[in-house]
């Protein structure tokens, strides 16, 4: 008796979830993660105008507006996970989550002592704890996508290759030679973006915080990278206090953080070599 014929599935008929596994490469992943984050990097930027918190007219929680700018990276990092769900080296935490909540918190505790005069008639010290928040949710953002997913997709590239690369996509997503900034305000802004990624790609790499990596964000955004900032905060030398005050911090929290984990894998190796010891 003949047998039946054999049918083969071809693409043409493949059901939705084959065709969606067979999407799940590396760059594909990056092109729709990055596709969202200039979509609503663009939307925020460009016709939402998200780029002037400091109206006194909206009040002070309307800065919190400012906020979908960074979302681009947080929602195309959601996705692909959702999506994808790609093998993770990054969490939130990292190592070490107590600290790197502790880190993140630092800005937020420095402006709130030193204090932020503003035009919202908001007592200085209770508006630096609010800008200290604020700026902290922003990189908060920022980071899951481009440490949190990102770096950790490419984890497998050279160190500087992979924090310099990072650069480039983070720069064109700022959108700012749009602005009609001159040429050499440009390159300043691609050279200090570029710089930003490799040092907050090491701390990223050591810790595998999301946390951390949006600690050392904030640098950025306080030293004027984020304009908006630079609005609320114009005196650069108080600028300058408050980062220099909250680098000293998180470099002693490195250092703990690193002596916390060093112990850490020597006790693992300790009870490896226990376990693996004949008995007598």
């Amino acid at each position: 008796m003949p047998s039946k014929p054999e049918w083969r599935t071809t693409g043409r008929h493949r059901g939705p979830l084959n065709m969606l596994k067979s999407l799940d490469r590396r760059w594909i992943r990056v092109a729709i993660y990055y596709l969202i984050a200039l979509a609503f990097s663009a939307l925020a930027r460009l016709y939402w105008h998200t780029s002037d918190p400091a109206d006194p007219a909206v009040g002070a929680w309307g800065l919190y507006r400012h906020l979908l700018s960074g979302l681009g990276p947080l929602l195309g990092a959601l996705a692909i996970w959702a999506a994808f769900r790609p093998e993770r080296r990054m969490s939130l935490g990292g190592t070490f989550p107590a600290m790197g909540w502790a880190m993140v918190a630092v800005p937020a505790a420095v402006m709130a002592a030193i204090g932020i005069p503003n035009r919202f008639g908001i007592e200085p010290h209770l508006f630096g704890l609010h800008i200290g928040v604020w700026v902290a949710i922003y990189a908060l953002f920022e980071e899951t996508g481009w440490r949190g997913y990102l770096q950790d997709e490419l984890r497998h590239w050279h160190k500087l290759a992979k924090y310099a690369f990072i650069g480039l996509l983070w720069y064109a997503w700022h959108f700012s030679y749009l602005g009609g900034y001159g040429l050499g305000t440009e390159i300043s802004n691609l050279l200090m973006i570029v710089l930003a990624s490799i040092g907050i790609g090491f701390v990223a790499d050591r810790t595998h915080s999301i946390l951390a990596a949006a600690a050392f964000h904030v640098i950025g955004d306080v030293m004027g990278l984020m304009h908006e900032f630079k609005t609320l905060m114009p005196s650069t030398h108080d600028r300058l206090v408050v980062v220099a005050i909250c680098v000293v911090i998180w470099l002693v929290m490195l250092r703990l953080w690193g002596m916390r984990d060093k112990r850490r894998r020597g006790d693992a190796q300790r009870q490896v070599r226990m376990e693996s010891s004949p008995r007598t």
